[in-house]
Parts: structure tokens; sequence; C-alpha cells
């Protein structure tokens, strides 16, 4: 992490020569608070995990042992519409610069010393929706390499988050989000079409190429660097990268007895940037 800060530093350099005063500073925190409108885009990863209860299938006809497991990949390229309040506790602190590493090419340490940057940390607050018309869902437990069970397909949903960010001010204009961390919440509605399925009599057999949907609701840690703001605008990339949650799934396979219920917690990797204007 040290390493990467000092990089973060020397590659500010150009920036820093552009020469500010500490009132300039100042007022570059306070124009940073306020409400913001934008859109972003973000690939999902989704692994649901499924189990139930069955009778035996009539003789000659293939099923799959379901009681022990099985699990859907569903990937979502999803549009975000959001609005975020940035400085949500006011003006922030203003602290004059930072300790850093310094190292060679080698990256040897070299010695520690002040540079005086600008820089302090900050809060937001902020809401999404999210909505995809494409969707691709497959189910890898099957037995050979056709493994698709839905070519399409909307996906809903909504998130709620709040963020730490810790920001440096290059000029009295520009600041960099060196590192920030957002915990939210996200609930998504995930319908699948059951179209251009795999041929396999398993598929039928689950009932796949009917159509079905499944719903995610979990609570993540999200990460992200190398963010952007103007006074009017900020660019936000960031993962998440950490999440609990609970599933549910209307799917009704043949020969059913009881319901399909989720098997552990949905695994969700949610990635993208987040593109925002002041209003």
């Amino acid at each position: 992490m040290k390493q990467i800060t000092s990089l973060l530093l020397l590659a500010s350099l150009p920036f820093l020569g552009m020469a500010q005063t500490k009132e300039q500073a100042l007022q570059n925190v306070k124009e940073r608070k306020g409400w913001y409108i934008g859109i972003g885009g973000y690939g999902a990863i989704q692994t649901t995990h499924w189990k139930y209860e069955q009778t035996p299938p009539p003789t000659g006809v293939p099923f799959y042992n379901a009681a022990a497991g099985f699990d859907h990949d569903v990937s979502r390229t999803l549009l975000a519409l959001g609005i975020e309040k940035k400085s949500l506790f006011g003006t922030p602190a203003l602290r004059d610069g930072i300790f850093s590493n310094h190292y060679d090419h080698y990256g040897n340490y070299i010695d520690t010393h002040y540079d005086p940057i600008f820089n302090f940390v900050d809060f937001d607050f902020g809401a999404d929706i999210l909505f995809s018309p494409s969707a691709k869902t497959t189910a890898n437990w099957l037995s050979d390499e056709n493994n698709q069970i839905s070519a399409g397909g909307i996906t809903a949903g909504a998130y709620v988050y709040f963020r730490a960010q810790w920001l440096i001010l290059l000029n009295p204009k520009l600041r960099m989000s060196v590192l920030s961390t957002a915990f939210g919440a996200q609930y998504m509605y995930l319908h699948n079409n059951g179209k251009d399925v795999a041929t396999q009599a398993l598929v039928k057999d689950f009932n796949y190429d009917k159509g079905w949907n499944e719903n995610i609701t979990i609570a993540y840690l999200s990460i992200g660097t190398l963010g952007f703001e103007t006074s009017k605008f900020s660019i936000t990339p960031e993962v998440r990268v950490f999440s609990l949650g609970t599933s549910s799934i209307t799917l009704k396979p043949e020969r059913l007895i009881g319901d399909v219920k989720a098997d552990g917690q949905p695994s969700v990797i949610t990635y993208g940037i987040k593109f925002m204007k002041k209003l």
C-alpha cells in the first residue's frame, strides 16, 4: 500500500506544479459539498446456490440429484442512474500534507519525508437504480460444455451506500480520490427468459426453457481508487469485493416435492465506474 501511495503521488506531480494557496484549497473543499446526479456502467458476476427434494424420475429419464445442490452463474451488464450527497457532514478538516515513503526503481526504501499536499477525508451518501436489458445464465453442473440455461431477460434493482474517501487536492479545481471505501445494501431482480438453452434432457426436466426469476438481497463492501473530481464533475471507479445476503427463486422443476431453496449465500462481484454532475 505504501508503494502504491508513493506511485500515485509521483504521478500527480504535473498537477502539483499548478500551485495553490491554502485559501484556494479550502474553497476547493467547500465546492465539493452538495447534491450530484449521474450515470454509471457496471459488470456483475453472480452465483446463486440452490437445492430441493425430489421424487425418483421415471425409468430412462435422466435426472440430477439436485438435493445435493446446484448453482446458477449469472452475468449482467448494468446501467446505474444515481443521486449522491457529497460532504455529508459538512466541510471536512483540511490537512496541509502527508508523510510518504520513497523508493528507488528496484523497490528499495530511500527515505520518508513530508510532502506539502493538501488532503482530507470526506463522507458521502448515495442511491442508485439499476437496470439491464441483457442477461446470460449458465449452469456449470450440466454434463457437457453446452450449459447455457438462459440467453436473455431483464434485470432491475437498487442500492444505497455510505462512502468514505481520502482525497488529495491536485490544484485549485481538481481533486483525486486516492482510496474510497463504501458500505451498502443492494437488491436485484433477475428475470431469465429461458431462450436459446442447452438441448440436454436435464434442461427441460428442470423447466429452464419456461423461464424463471431470481431475487438477490445483499449487504456489501466496495473499494475504489484513482477517482477524480472537479468543481462540477466526479468520476468514481469501484469494485464491490465482499457481500452477505440472501436469495430466492421461482424455478419449479418437474417431479418436485416442496420448493427450491437457497443453499448458502449468493456470491456477487460487481465492478464499474460512475460519472456524476453537481446540481
